[in-house]
């Protein structure tokens, strides 16, 4: 029974997180966020690609624009996925506290554009497996996302211009997140 109530929380505490932002701009100084090959974390690009490519279809779909992918929100996806295989919680708030809007505003994004608004969608899987294909892997996820209403708004909210996902994987477990900003129109 215990793999049941597992799940069952996983799926419970997948809340979106969308956070209204004051104005920021400025360089982006990002980590990598990839830990050492010792730790046993992987960073499958192709299925960060997939999730990506699902998330425009979706969009698409829905009459909603294409967003634009960002290398520096893929790293702060990335580093999110890593803290949260690393010290083993699935939630937007880490162990010691830090909000996704913290994380955010703890450095500037990499871009001329202004943020004004951010949303996280997070996943955790305790199933992965790599012998499945990567595109079933991704629907999977996606999937997952586009049925829970605040991940859905997330995902097809129209003032969202970027995004950045980020996967961890190590054994049979995976964490995905994906970050969302919507960048203000530059003055005419």
């Amino acid at each position: 029974m215990k793999f049941p109530l597992k799940w069952l929380a996983a799926l419970t505490a997948l809340a979106a997180a969308g956070v209204w932002l004051p104005s920021a701009s400025g360089q982006l100084r990002i980590q990598s966020g990839a830990l050492s090959r010792s730790s046993g974390i992987l960073h499958p690009r192709e299925l960060e690609k997939q999730i990506f490519y699902l998330t425009n279809d979706a969009r698409r779909r829905n009459g909603v624009a294409a967003l634009t992918y960002d290398n520096s929100l893929t790293l702060k996806a990335r580093e999110k996925s890593d803290d949260m295989l690393k010290n083993n919680y699935f939630s937007h708030t880490s162990p010691t506290g830090k909000t996704f809007k913290d994380r955010l505003q703890e450095e500037k994004p990499a871009s001329f554009r202004t943020i004004y608004r951010a949303g996280e969608n997070i996943y955790m899987g305790s199933r992965f497996d790599y012998n499945v294909d990567i595109k079933t892997q991704a629907r999977l996820i996606v999937d997952g996302w586009m049925t829970s209403p605040g991940h859905r708004k997330n995902m097809l909210e129209p003032g969202f211009t970027h995004m950045g996902v980020g996967v961890s994987t190590r054994d049979k477990e995976c964490y995905a997140t994906q970050i969302f900003t919507g960048m203000a129109p530059r003055p005419q």
